[in-house]
C-alpha cells in the first residue's frame, strides 16, 4: 500500500490546498500540501522509496497516522530509514514498546530507540508561529521549554517500557528528537544542549577601566554562562539539566533534528548526517563510540562538553528542485 495513499486532485495554489483542507479536515496539513501539490512531485516520491523500505517495520497504524501526525511520523520514517541506510537491522516492530529495536548485522541488540516530534504547544507558553518578513526576537525560552517537555515525556515513556517489560533495564535506549515544527532558527549552541546541560548564553568578560590607572591590556574572555532553568509565564522553574540528574541514567543518548524531514540529507548514504548525537555521561548502559556512526557526536569529558566528531559534508535538497518538477 502506497504511503500518500489518497486519491487528491492535484493542486498548485495556497488557494487550492485551504479548498482542500475543508474536504479533509481531519487531516494534517502537511500531509495534504505533501500528497496533493504538483510542485512536491519529486519530494513524494523520495518519500514513497523511504516507505518501500521501512513498511516491513512500521506498525499497523502507521498509515492512518501519517495522515492525521505528518510531521511525527515522517520523523519516524526518516530515522528507520535512515538506521536502514545505515546498514543497521531493526527488529520486528511491537505494538507496544520503543519504537526501534535497532540492531547489528547479527541481529545482536544495539539499542532501542523511541522517536517524537515536538510541537509548539498551547497557551502562555506556546512557540509563537515564524512570521517572514517580520523581525522578532527568537523564542529561546519558548522553545526550550518544548524541548525540556518532550525529553520529559520520552523518559516517562522509558520508564513504562521498564516496568511492563518490554525494555530491560540494563539496555542502551536513546531518545530520538525532531523539532522542526518549532520553526524558528537555533542560537548556537543548539538547543538541545542548552537543555541538556544547562549551557546558557555567550558571555564576554573584560576588564572595566579605573580612571587614573593605565589601561589595562587583558584580552576579554568568552564562555558560555550557566542556564540550569528556565521559568514558564507562571514562574513554575523547569530543569534544562536533563543530563545532569541522575534520575535521567537510563537515558542513554539523544539524536536530535532540526531541519522537518522534507529538507534533510536523501542520499541513502548521507541520511542523517545532520543529526546531533549527544550522550549521557551519567548513563548506567552507556553506547559505545561510533554505535551510531552519524553526525556530530558529544560526549562529556571532564567537565567540558566536547563534539567528538564532525558531521561529514551531505547534500541537502535543492530548494528549488520544484522548478523541474513538471
Amino acid at each position: 500500500m502506497k504511503l500518500f495513499s489518497d486519491d487528491f486532485p492535484e493542486v498548485n495554489s495556497d488557494e487550492q490546498i485551504a479548498e482542500l483542507q475543508k474536504q479533509f479536515p481531519e487531516y494534517d496539513a502537511g500531509y495534504l500540501v505533501q500528497g496533493a501539490y504538483g510542485l512536491r512531485r519529486h519530494t513524494k516520491e523520495w518519500m514513497e522509496r523511504m516507505w518501500a523500505q521501512y513498511e516491513p517495520y512500521a506498525d499497523p497504524h502507521f498509515l492512518e497516522e501519517f495522515k492525521r501526525h505528518f510531521t511525527q511520523r515522517s520523523w519516524e520514517l526518516y530515522l528507520g530509514a535512515t538506521l536502514l541506510n545505515r546498514g543497521f537491522k531493526l527488529g520486528a516492530h511491537k505494538n507496544a514498546g520503543a519504537d526501534f529495536d535497532v540492531q547489528n548485522d547479527k541481529g545482536e541488540r544495539i539499542t532501542w530507540i523511541e522517536a517524537i516530534a515536538v510541537r509548539p504547544g498551547e497557551g502562555a507558553d506556546r512557540v509563537p508561529d515564524l512570521t517572514y518578513e517580520v523581525v522578532t526576537s527568537v523564542p529561546v525560552d519558548e522553545m526550550l521549554l518544548r524541548v525540556a517537555a518532550a525529553l520529559d515525556a520520552k523518559h516517562k515513556k522509558y520508564l513504562s517500557d521498564v516496568k511492563n517489560g518490554f525494555v530491560a533495564s540494563n539496555e542502551p535506549y536513546v531518545i530520538a528528537l525532531d523539532r522542526s515544527e518549532l520553526g524558528h532558527v537555533e542560537i548556537p549552541p543548539s538547543l538541545i544542549l542548552k537543555a541538556l546541560f544547562g549551557i546558557g548564553h555567550l558571555t564576554l568578560s573584560f576588564p572595566v577601566p579605573v580612571p587614573g590607572e593605565a589601561p589595562r591590556t587583558e584580552e576579554p574572555k568568552r564562555f558560555w554562562g550557566a542556564l540550569p532553568e528556565v521559568s514558564k509565564k507562571s514562574g513554575s522553574p523547569v530543569s534544562m539539566q536533563f543530563f545532569e540528574n541522575p534520575a535521567h541514567a537510563g537515558i542513554s543518548a539523544v539524536i536530535y533534528s532540526v531541519p522537518h524531514v522534507i529538507s534533510s540529507p536523501r542520499v541513502p548514504e548521507e541520511m542523517g548526517e545532520h543529526f546531533y548525537v549527544v550522550h549521557n555521561p551519567q548513563a548506567t548502559d552507556p553506547l559505545p563510540s561510533e554505535a551510531l556512526p552519524f553526525g556530530e557526536e558529544y560526549r562529556v569529558e571532564g567537565d567540558i562538553v566536547n563534539l567528538t566528531r564532525e558531521r561529514k559534508e551531505y547534500q541537502s535538497p535543492d530548494p528549488f528542485e520544484h522548478l523541474s518538477d513538471n
